[in-house]
């Protein structure tokens, strides 16, 4: 009996290698996929360290310039595909931000569902958002950090129709991606 099931554990160890292989693994074949999330990460590293000292101290007009910086750079850049940046306290309001239609009346976004996540785990989190003209954004969260504790959320917001146009990133493969804290 004990050959019998050692024999049919050795037998399913290729099937099992199979099927590990077909679980849907977020590495992209797509190399555009691999530098779009590189340059995410960046463009999120440099912009949570320029903001993390004026969010600690509540400096909403060191944030707003800041951005304001980032807008500029955004426009500027043909690889920026639509890139806008929003920033939530640790809460889930918004507290600055370059988007327009968020920026109007600022809300609590802490009950949807990417904000949510992103506040209580570690690392942020991203996903597909719309816009109120039913515009279609992927957006990007990273917490900003103070003495361990988060400060609050940066937003990256990019035009998906742009990403995918301008970048070949489909959002198949954006909703695999992992970044990077």
């Amino acid at each position: 009996m004990r050959r019998k099931r050692s024999l049919v554990f050795l037998l399913s160890l290729p099937l099992l290698a199979i099927l590990a292989g077909c679980s849907g693994s977020s590495e992209s074949k797509n190399p555009a996929t691999e530098g779009f999330r590189r340059e995410v990460e960046t463009v999120a590293r440099g912009l949570v360290t320029s903001l993390a000292e004026p969010m600690a101290r509540g400096d909403r007009a060191a944030v707003r310039k800041i951005l304001s910086v980032e807008a500029a750079k955004s426009r500027s850049d043909a690889k920026a595909a639509g890139r806008q940046v929003i920033v939530l306290d640790r809460k889930g309001v918004v507290y600055e931000c370059d988007v327009p239609f968020v920026c109007d009346a600022p809300r609590d976004y802490s009950r949807t569902d990417i904000v949510g996540r992103a506040l209580k785990g570690k690392t942020g989190s991203h996903g597909k958002i719309y816009a109120a003209n039913d515009k279609q954004l992927f957006l990007v969260l990273t917490p900003i950090p103070k003495e361990g504790e988060k400060d609050g959320l940066l937003g990256i917001v990019y035009d998906a129709e742009a990403v995918r146009r301008e970048r070949g990133v489909q959002e198949k493969e954006f909703l695999a991606m992992t970044f990077s804290p």
